[in-house]
């Protein structure tokens, strides 16, 4: 649906700057920049000194990605961003000058738009003629000549011109997911007018994200691959913005009333908060993929950015990269006979990936879904304090049609506060009586936060019981000392194990070979036994910290010495 043709804009008053000085190419560009900022671009959104680099290949964007040097295939003269930080993820607007003519600007323009993922528009101009090139979702283009200077906040959508089906849909690379979720999460809700608070404008953008799932889960089954999905933009140019969001409103509500007891909090209400534009927006970003497909780490990664922007590295969250997820859980060895739970789990990295283990390995057939969705509704769990991970984590495996009612929300180091803070966990997990726990786990697999500074208090390991913490305390059987966390996580695994089950947590290595921690083999002894270790390079958790992690695969073996067991009059 081409726009229609509109005279471009040269400005013509005296403040123009004087480029009768200048190389033609040079003063067509001052020109646009300074009609650009009448038009209300920012200065900070313009970006021409030094040029833009075009990465030059997929591969290069991945390094761009990651921070690290990539081959070019050219530099735009001019760049507009939809913000002010820079970022890859917020390019907007592609301005090109050099080619001769108006042939040459649009094979320009088609090759640096294919090259960068989140530029939605192209635009060339010689000083006298206009191509404007815009991005179609199905990898074709609209072109229009004699166009005028976009505006920041014009919409440069363009929808296809039939409805998009699941057979239509495109499976996005890492780096398009990345940046089209980077954009939503730094640029398009944070303006929302509706929604201030950073949590709350997270919470409605994982509510409309959940609207997205279920639609690729509907239209991914057979008989619906070639019906128009659901999630997608509705109406023409003038009321494609309300009908949309209309549209999306009425299917969160119905998705709301379905799930209301199996993903959501109960102060979640069935209304999207956000603008219609905001709803628009996000529609429009995520509209062209299959988020929900064959490759679940697509999925993992949306959830992770998506949590990343509410984590603090302060707290000691530190995402577990899906490159470290793999092979943790190929070395556990999980099987159907296993029952698994990730009591720090996050947005459920592990436990996704252990449901994939176990499906391909042992049920691969689609007649044999019904074995695997029993499985994981029966054996798969999952503990976080944090409410976005725990939703997360419920809607990834609803979405799978695996199940959630053993994603839950609490503390879960804590364990003598659970009946009485989080009685959905305490009858899941607990028992009244030290050890708090029921031992009824085949396997315990976790990252949970770790940092120096990151402890539990003495007070709150002697009223759970952590025997632990009087290790660390080097001093008498009742001295009990502050603890890091993640030691606690370790004797949170013994409790929640069998005798017989493995446990495989991510911990600093200098736990177990600094002079700091000489305590620790001894408490480890009679408990547990070493049966693997998987080298974490530093690099993984680079984007939080820089700790030196291992993945520590171990047996539990025992209960240890009978004197360092909690009693029933340990205090609560």
């Amino acid at each position: 649906m081409a726009r229609p043709k509109k005279q471009l804009l040269v400005s013509g008053d005296d403040s123009k700057p004087n480029t009768s000085t200048l190389a033609p190419e040079e003063s067509v560009r001052q020109r646009i920049i300074h009609d650009l900022k009448k038009l209300g671009w920012g200065d900070g959104q313009l970006r021409w000194k030094p040029e833009w680099p075009i990465p030059d290949t997929p591969h290069d964007l991945t390094k761009r990605e990651r921070g690290q040097k990539y081959a070019t295939c050219g530099s735009a003269d001019l760049v507009a961003f939809a913000d002010e930080s820079g970022q890859w993820h917020a390019l907007q607007v592609i301005f090109e000058f050099k080619a001769p003519d108006i042939d040459k600007g649009r094979s320009q323009l088609i090759r640096y738009l294919s090259n960068e993922p989140m530029a939605k528009m192209g635009f060339w101009t010689n000083g006298s003629r206009s191509l404007a090139v815009y991005k179609r979702h199905q990898s074709d283009w609209v072109f229009v000549e004699g166009a005028s200077l976009p505006h920041p906040g014009d919409d440069l959508t363009q929808p296809p011109d039939s409805p998009p089906t699941w057979n239509t849909l495109r499976v996005p690379s890492e780096v398009e997911l990345a940046g089209a979720l980077r954009r939503l999460v730094a640029t398009t809700v944070v303006g929302d007018t509706n929604v201030n608070r950073r949590e709350d404008q997270l919470r409605e953008l994982i509510h409309v994200l959940l609207v997205k799932l279920d639609s690729d889960a509907f239209a991914s089954r057979s008989a619906n691959r070639d019906k128009p999905v659901n999630f997608r933009i509705y109406g023409d140019n003038v009321t494609k913005v309300a009908i949309t969001a209309k549209a999306i409103h009425e299917q969160f509500k119905e998705y709301f009333s379905q799930q209301r007891t199996r993903i959501f909090n109960p102060n979640d209400r069935d209304q999207i908060l956000l603008t219609d534009e905001t709803v628009f927006a996000v529609v429009a970003e995520l509209a062209p993929f299959r988020i929900l497909g064959d490759d679940v780490d697509l999925l993992a990664k949306a959830f992770q950015i998506i949590r990343t922007s509410a984590l603090k590295s302060g707290e000691g969250q530190y995402l577990t990269p899906l490159r470290v997820v793999r092979p943790a859980i190929m070395a556990l060895e999980i099987t159907s006979q296993d029952k698994v739970i990730d009591p720090a789990c996050g947005t459920g990295s592990f436990l996704v990936e252990a449901l994939r283990q176990v499906a391909k390995n042992e049920f691969p057939a689609e007649d044999e879904a019904w074995n695997l969705i029993k499985w994981a509704n029966d054996n798969l769990y999952g503990v976080d304090k944090d409410d976005i991970g725990v939703k997360l984590t419920r809607a990834i495996m609803v979405a799978m049609r695996d199940g959630s009612t053993h994603a839950l929300l609490g503390d879960a180091v804590r364990v003598n506060q659970w009946f009485q803070k989080f009685p959905k966990l305490g009858q899941e997990l607990g028992k009244q009586e030290p050890p708090y726990v029921h031992e009824q786990f085949t396997v315990v697999v976790t990252n949970p936060p770790f940092g120096s500074d990151l402890k539990v208090k003495a007070a709150d390991c002697k009223a759970a019981g952590y025997t632990i913490s009087i290790a660390a305390a080097m001093r008498g059987a009742d001295d009990h000392a502050d603890l890091e966390i993640g030691l606690v996580y370790l004797e949170l695994a013994h409790r929640l194990l069998r005798t017989g089950g493995r446990v495989g947590i991510v911990l600093p290595e200098t736990y177990f070979f600094s002079h700091s921690y000489r305590w620790l083999p001894g408490w480890v002894k009679d408990r547990f036994e070493l049966r693997g270790m998987l080298n974490i390079p530093m690099e993984a958790f680079e984007e939080f910290c820089r700790a030196k992690t291992n993945f520590y695969i171990l047996e539990k073996v025992g209960n240890g010495p009978a004197n360092t067991q909690p009693s029933a009059d340990t205090e609560n």
